[in-house]
């Protein structure tokens, strides 16, 4: 294991390991600052807002930016690299617009009758565009193998969107809280201002176009429905339950989902690396073997912890959240998807199985709409959570049947 953390900080996963960290430490503590100064209902309003656009965020430009890290990172030529660069953000720049009509036409579907909701997607789609603009931007620092100006970016716009909502919040409440995440992401012109269109067809050396496409958008597909899995509990408790139950159970499971952040924070530093040895058994196998003697330790850590002192720590968003079962349920959730589904998700990935992903994505996607409308009504939030329990659980164990049988092949 030693030379597993050593080969991960000559990668600069130390840098990449910060801005994640910063990131998401930056959204906890924005979060924990909106959750104070907003009421339950604002807090609750926001926080559907946001929900909704992350169920189509994961889709953005059809998936340019998973093509360009798994394909621009295998490409040697310099040149034949920047091509793909631009290829990919011109053409995935028009498929963002068509998914952001295709947003707005859901929202009106879906709540024709209540125009405050329609009229916050609306504003959420100008932050739809700067997000696509900022996962390209840094799916190219990932493809040249530079995690270092990956990480410097990534940080610089987390201190950005943290300023700029702390203060638009504060003086402008709900309506700066909404400005300042949708200019936020626009930041990235001053960090890097160079951005290339052109929509000239190009031959690729090592793979076709279409190829790249299907990769593309399967990933992202994959990525959508696992995210929205994720976010299901959310949306249904906005659909059968108050905006202050939405805020409650936010506050319950922001501090175990951020722990999915030490995970990310390896496999986004490794998977440039494991795509390149997408066909070494060997390699693969024991990454895993190393990533799960670490993070079985850090699990445990993090369960000793975050059971003994639970109250103390939904104290810090206010006295009005102090109910801890919720949350001792969905930390346990946390540790499970951090061991299997962090993992397997990243490795199908690499070996290029990502039909594996979506199967076993939209699977878990119905048998979870359909548990939550069962149960929200009989028993309310704490259902929720054991609904999320098992859904995380088996979104990790199924991925990592389907690698091994996969594997076998390599």
């Amino acid at each position: 294991m030693k030379t597993f953390i050593k080969d991960f900080i000559a990668k600069k996963g130390i840098w990449v390991g910060m801005s994640l960290l910063i990131s998401r430490l930056s959204a906890f503590l924005l979060s924990v600052f909106v959750a104070r100064i907003l009421s339950k209902e604002d807090f609750g309003a926001a926080t559907f807002g946001l929900n909704f656009l992350t169920i189509f965020l994961a889709f953005s430009g059809f998936g340019a930016a998973q093509g360009v890290v798994k394909y621009g990172s295998s490409i040697a030529d310099s040149l034949q690299k920047q091509l793909l660069f631009r290829y990919a953000f011109s053409y995935g720049l028009i498929y963002n617009f068509i998914l952001t009509i295709i947003m707005l036409l859901v929202s009106y579907i879906l709540y024709w009758e209540d125009f405050s909701k329609i009229y916050l997607i609306f504003l959420f789609s100008i932050r739809f565009l700067g997000m696509y603009l900022v996962e390209q931007k840094k799916a190219e620092y990932r493809a040249e193998l530079d995690n270092q100006s990956f990480a410097r970016f990534d940080i610089f716009l987390s201190v950005v969107s943290f300023i700029l909502g702390v203060g638009c919040t504060y003086f402008w409440q709900l309506n700066g809280f909404i400005f300042s995440l949708c200019i936020s992401p626009f930041f990235l012109f001053f960090y890097d201002r160079r951005l290339s269109f052109s929509l000239k067809k190009i031959t690729f050396d090592d793979f076709k176009s279409k190829e790249f496409w299907r990769f593309s958008w399967t990933t992202a597909m994959t990525t959508q429905i696992g995210e929205l899995v994720f976010i299901l509990d959310i949306f249904f408790i906005g659909l059968l339950m108050q905006q202050q139950d939405v805020a409650y159970y936010k506050v319950s499971s922001m501090i175990p989902m951020n722990i999915l952040v030490l995970g990310f924070i390896f496999m986004q530093t490794e998977y440039p690396k494991l795509c390149q040895h997408h066909r070494d058994k060997k390699y693969q196998y024991r990454f895993i073997f190393n990533y799960w003697k670490l993070f079985s330790a850090v699990g445990i850590v993090i369960l000793a912890v975050g059971l003994f002192f639970d109250k103390p720590i939904l104290s810090i968003f206010g006295n009005q959240y102090q109910n801890t079962e919720i949350y001792r349920i969905l930390l346990f959730a946390a540790i499970i998807s951090l061991i299997f589904r962090v993992l397997f998700v990243y490795m199908l990935a690499s070996i290029g199985k990502t039909v594996w992903n979506l199967i076993i994505s939209l699977f878990m996607l119905f048998a979870t709409s359909l548990s939550l409308y069962l149960i929200i009504p009989e028993y309310g939030l704490e259902g929720v959570s054991y609904v999320t329990f098992v859904c995380l659980a088996l979104s990790g164990i199924f991925p990592a049947f389907a690698y091994f049988y996969e594997s076998k092949k390599i």
